[in-house]
């Protein structure tokens, strides 16, 4: 018995380095395709997006964004970070290089955001009559819905103050099950991919 664990031994010592080498080689190689793997199932959905023919695109305009409306069976107050979300389509709005965003706490003075909260929405008469008296060119309208199973739906419509026109409007939806914002975001950058791209 004795010779035959001494016998054995050198054996059970060279193969340990093998296994632990295959097994470092295995993770290296199946980790990122799984992170990959999870991040594709995690997020997108196909979007849709309109820019009418006759928007001239050179062009730099005064945008002014109404304060955005979220829905959705479990929103609650602050249970969405509505600023982020608002600062995120900001930004979007900015990488064009030719909408000026008006002065936020200006439009929701004007919208009479007391009123507003999540029940009601402003109509797109009403945010064209604001975006008169503000001096604006465009309004921009934008909405997310947090739906079931950690799905977000987001809309961007930019309308024209002197006409009925509505020059945009972009819809897309993502789902995020770690983050309800991180879902809004990347469904805001998708609803206006189309414009900004045109417009840069």
């Amino acid at each position: 018995m004795r010779r035959y664990a001494l016998r054995h031994t050198p054996y059970a010592l060279r193969s340990t380095p093998d296994a632990g080498r295959w097994m470092h080689r295995a993770i290296c190689v199946l980790l990122p395709a799984f992170c990959i793997l999870l991040g594709s199932c995690s997020q997108k959905y196909i979007g849709h997006s309109v820019i009418d023919p006759g928007f001239d695109t050179r062009r730099t305009y005064s945008v002014a964004i109404m304060p955005l409306l979220v829905r959705g069976p479990l929103v609650t107050p602050g249970s969405f970070e509505r600023d982020r979300a608002y600062g995120f389509l900001l930004r979007r709005l900015m990488e064009t290089g030719k909408l000026r965003p008006m002065d936020r706490p200006t439009v929701e003075r004007a919208v009479g955001l007391q009123e507003y909260g999540q029940q009601g929405a402003v109509s797109p008469a009403k945010a064209r009559e604001i975006g008169r008296e503000l001096g604006a060119q465009l309004v921009c309208l934008a909405e997310v819905s947090i739906e079931r199973d950690s799905v977000i739906s987001a809309t961007v419509d930019v309308l024209d103050v002197g006409t009925t026109t509505t020059v945009y409007s972009g819809t897309a939806r993502s789902a995020n099950p770690v983050s309800a914002i991180a879902a809004a975001e990347y469904a805001l950058e998708q609803a206006t991919e189309k414009l900004v791209r045109t417009m840069k």
